[in-house]
């Protein structure tokens, strides 16, 4: 009788400290020496805006490396619009390319690498970006496609490699390069009253280029060839749009292929046979025309959406 009732006291105590020590607060447990509490952790919303300002600060060092065409549009709108419906802008946001390369690189378990997609995203791959990832996750200038820096921050002739180009990084403050160097950029330059440009991040007004490298080779088709005679890696010409026009083109003379705004290709043949010959090609400044600036050859119309 007395075992019984020692026994009835022993599951009482056991269960009234297991309460007691389920009840007890935990912040009394984490109370600092000398009775200061420990700081309350941080708060979602808190987690999400420090996260939220790596992800801007990481956006703003990117595009110190490589410009939006957005940042190219403030000086160049007419430029920028007909570039903006055209294949080129639209070559890492296709719908059917992507389908594509997503269905090469998983009957290859990943071995094509970057073959397809170096040439439809060269921002991205410069970038060290995963070749087989959502555009959602990719850099803005990524998606841009063939965006003003694929062209215009090439130093080198590479040749037909099949779209694999290293880009020179910089601001939107660092020289790119063009078919007639810098004279009228000094112009402009001489002039920031006028043209309300600046070439100091730290200044209002419209952010410009401080140079413009003189590069003969973004006027000669061979410069499109880079991306667009595409050899496979057994050796298979799989696209032969350049070696097709130097051999139907031989011995003639025309740097109509460098432009980066041609409507069709149909259109694109006539120009290589007769340049200036159409209707449709015209004239317009190479920069804002609220001011005067040297008018240069305009390819392509608002509109075509193609090349």
């Amino acid at each position: 009788m007395v075992l019984r009732a020692r026994t009835s006291r022993s599951a009482s105590a056991v269960a009234i400290g297991l309460f007691a020590f389920l009840t007890f607060p935990v912040s009394n447990l984490l109370a600092a020496p000398g009775g200061a509490q420990a700081a309350p952790p941080q708060g979602t919303a808190e987690v999400k805006a420090q996260e939220d300002a790596a992800k801007e600060h990481q956006k703003l060092f990117v595009e110190n490396r490589y410009p939006s065409a957005t940042a190219c549009r403030t000086c160049h709108p007419s430029h920028f619009d007909e570039w903006s419906v055209s294949q080129h802008a639209y070559a890492q946001l296709s719908p059917v390319f992507n389908a594509m390369h997503g269905k090469i690189v998983k009957l290859t378990n990943g071995t094509n690498g970057d073959f397809c997609t170096r040439c439809h995203t060269q921002v991205g791959m410069n970038l060290g970006e995963s070749v087989y990832m959502s555009n959602m996750d990719r850099h803005p200038t990524s998606r841009e496609g063939i965006t003003c820096v694929i062209c215009h921050r090439l130093s080198r002739e590479y040749g037909k490699v099949s779209g694999r180009f290293a880009l020179d990084e910089g601001t939107i403050f660092n020289p790119v390069r063009g078919p007639k160097g810098n004279e009228e950029l000094k112009r402009v330059l001489a002039n920031p009253d006028q043209y309300k440009v600046v070439t100091d991040p730290k200044q209002q007004g419209r952010a410009i280029h401080t140079d413009v490298i003189k590069f003969p080779f973004i006027t000669s088709a061979a410069f499109c060839g880079s991306c667009h005679d595409v050899t496979l890696n057994n050796g298979f010409r799989l696209e032969e749009a350049f070696t097709d026009r130097a051999g139907r083109h031989r011995g003639r003379r025309s740097d109509a292929s460098a432009q980066a705004h041609r409507p069709s290709v149909r259109r694109a043949r006539l120009l290589c046979d007769q340049p200036g010959a159409l209707p449709l090609q015209r004239q317009g400044p190479a920069a804002r025309d609220d001011a005067p600036v040297a008018p240069v050859r305009l390819e392509g119309r608002l509109g075509d959406g193609r090349f």
